[in-house]
């Protein structure tokens, strides 16, 4: 005897239920592994920022380490002439 309409209909309507719930799953699935993710990612980006932030002020240090190097061959350049136009002084004696 072929099943009755209404059997197949039902059955159908049973795969359809079960395929739907399924896809609700995955979905839940899918969005929980995307909050993960987004969640990972903000942490990078915050790392990131941060390293950022380091690097300005290793940058800037270094700026500074030249300025102080820049000075001391200035000052250095000084106290030689004065050496000299001392040493010349004393020849003078």
């Amino acid at each position: 005897m072929d099943p009755h309409p209404f059997e197949i209909l039902e059955k159908k309507i049973d795969q359809l239920l079960n395929l739907v719930n399924a896809l609700k799953r995955e979905n839940q699935e899918l969005r929980q592994k995307n909050a993960e993710i987004k969640h990972i990612l903000e942490e990078k980006e915050n790392k990131f920022i941060g390293l950022e932030n380091e690097l300005e002020k290793y940058r800037n240090a270094q700026l500074e380490v030249a300025e102080y190097k820049d000075k001391q061959d200035r000052v250095k350049n000084k106290v030689e002439k004065l050496i000299e136009k001392l040493k010349e002084f004393e020849a003078l004696e």
